[in-house]
């Protein structure tokens, strides 16, 4: 009960934040410490990191120059990056590895100079920034498709849009409610970006879309993990024929949005969206392009034996997804992959050879060394899947199933030559028809001679 209770064995918290301010056109010469101290300029605070708009002060003292030709933009940076690892024991031989992540990125620009008739002023103003953070999509991991490819989570996302725009113009007040004859409300239509965006988290996510909260960049990081136990091994049924016996766990999600910038069309009151689009939805602040989510159970299962006659042994499931969103043409790229894997490996030892020749210079030399022999069997299935929103679409783009069989038998002649006989095997099946099936095989021996010491 106490080891339980006492199972936490280590924990990392770690958050760093980046600040920067780049400020173009100033003409005073700093001295010691970055600083012109004849007229404080640009000041202790600036020197040492102070965030605050100096610009003002800047401009009343004449530190910038009035030069209209000025093209260097005034440029503030902002990062921040979390990372948590924990890990814990709660019983003898069982370790987890639970890990979290969040990065966050942006970059504000604007033109800041004198016009013709000396006056600052900003120009161009510009956001940009990437966002990514820990996630957990396991709800839909093994979500099923149907006899024409259609994906019950893709179809989930197509029916949670209503229900996001609902919830999104009862918190704009510049929806006015009205609902049009699609039944989504002013402002958020089918292919609002926000309401795009948010239907694909709460979907693959598996989350109800009356409860996921009305954001893209979420605040809070979720867990990734890793979970292994070599227990099995020492139980007394096991002994007398398992030398170990590792399972193994592992899962890590991610959620990213590749790229952001201000939206120069934006228009806001009351701090919610007012300015609508050809299409009659509201215009967000931020233009995304793309919106993902990867995912990998890296492995699934995985069984590592060895036994007491030298013989070893795994078996291994890998499971992987990427899910992507462009937000420009409304369409979904999914690529999955599935793998299985046996390996079997032995070692043979004290096999005695005798050589002559090359390897005793003319003389009978006797080797004495173990034979590693080594065998692989996999079989991996890949599919990139094209799906869109506003069609009935579902076509595999490319994919195929790809086995492969390998197997060497390594022997040292002595410390410094290595001799291996080697065959591998792969076969590809392609899932389209504008691609051939193809089998490659290469074998043979090869002979080592280490140089150094």
């Amino acid at each position: 009960t106490l080891r339980f209770l006492m199972g936490i064995r280590n924990i990392k918290f770690n958050y760093t934040q980046g600040n920067g301010i780049l400020m173009p056109g100033f003409t005073p010469e700093p001295n010691a410490l970055g600083n012109d101290w004849s007229v404080n300029a640009p000041g202790l605070g600036f020197v040492f990191g102070d965030q605050r708009d100096i610009r003002p002060i800047a401009t009343d003292r004449g530190w910038l120059t009035s030069d209209t030709m000025l093209n260097t933009a005034y440029v503030n940076k902002f990062n921040e990056n979390l990372n948590i690892n924990v890990s814990l024991e709660p019983i003898k031989d069982l370790r987890i590895e639970i890990t979290a992540t969040r990065q966050y990125t942006k970059t504000h620009q604007e033109y800041y100079k004198a016009n013709a008739n000396g006056v600052f002023q900003s120009y161009s103003p510009n956001d940009q920034g990437s966002f990514t953070m820990s996630y957990i999509i396991i709800g839909t991991s093994f979500s099923s498709e149907d006899a024409f490819g259609k994906s019950s989570t893709f179809e989930q996302m197509k029916e949670n849009r209503k229900q996001i725009a609902m919830r999104l113009a009862a918190e704009n007040p510049n929806s006015m409610g009205l609902i049009d004859s699609t039944g989504y409300p002013q402002g958020y239509g089918p292919t609002n970006q926000e309401v795009m965006t948010l239907a694909f988290l709460s979907a693959y996510k598996g989350r109800d879309p009356g409860k996921i909260k009305l954001t893209a960049f979420p605040s809070i990081p979720l867990p990734n993990w890793r979970v292994t136990y070599d227990g099995l091994s020492k139980i007394k049924a096991f002994k007398s024929w398992l030398r170990t016996l590792t399972i193994s766990h592992a899962y890590q999600s991610t959620y990213t949005v590749g790229s952001f910038n201000s939206n120069i069309l934006y228009g806001e009151k009351n701090g919610m969206p007012v300015v609508l689009d050809a299409a009659g939805n509201f215009i967000p602040q931020y233009q995304m392009t793309v919106v993902s989510i990867t995912e990998q159970f890296s492995p699934l299962i995985k069984f590592d034996l060895g036994f007491v006659n030298s013989l070893l042994g795994n078996l291994e499931m890998r499971k992987s997804r990427n899910v992507s969103f462009a937000i420009t043409n409304n369409q979904l790229t999914e690529v999955t992959s599935t793998e299985y894997i046996v390996g079997l490996g032995y070692r043979i030892k004290g096999i005695r050879l005798n050589f002559s020749g090359i390897f005793g210079g003319g003389k009978k030399t006797k080797t004495n060394s173990d034979l590693a022999l080594k065998l692989d069997f996999s079989i991996r299935q890949n599919k990139t899947v094209l799906r869109r929103v506003d069609q009935d679409i579902n076509q595999i783009s490319t994919g195929q199933q790809v086995m492969s069989l390998n197997f060497s038998a390594d022997y040292n002649l002595s410390q410094r030559f290595n001799l291996r006989f080697y065959f591998d095997k792969v076969i590809n099946s392609p899932y389209v028809s504008n691609q051939y099936r193809t089998s490659n095989t290469k074998g043979g021996i090869a002979l080592r001679f280490t140089l150094a010491q």
